[in-house]
């Protein structure tokens, strides 16, 4: 074979290698738009754990009132 050939078959490869990368591209960031949203719900909800779990450790350090904690009169 000779350059012309091998040059040819090359390019003929590179093309049909961006031809297929392009078909495929919209997929592609479908794919990676579905990742990053996930992952963007993930984050949410461990905030919302963490803000909860907050939440609730505080409430349960409030002193609770009890049936003979009433305030006197003056």
């Amino acid at each position: 074979m000779d350059q012309a050939t091998i040059v040819g078959y090359a390019l003929g490869y590179i093309v049909t290698i961006s031809v297929i990368f392009l078909m495929f591209l919209p997929s592609l960031i479908t794919f990676v738009l579905l990742l990053l949203s996930a992952g963007a719900v993930q984050l949410v909800i461990l905030l919302l754990k963490a803000v909860t779990l907050v939440a609730v450790r505080t409430l349960a350090r409030l002193p609770r009132r009890r049936a003979g904690d009433e305030l006197a009169p003056h």
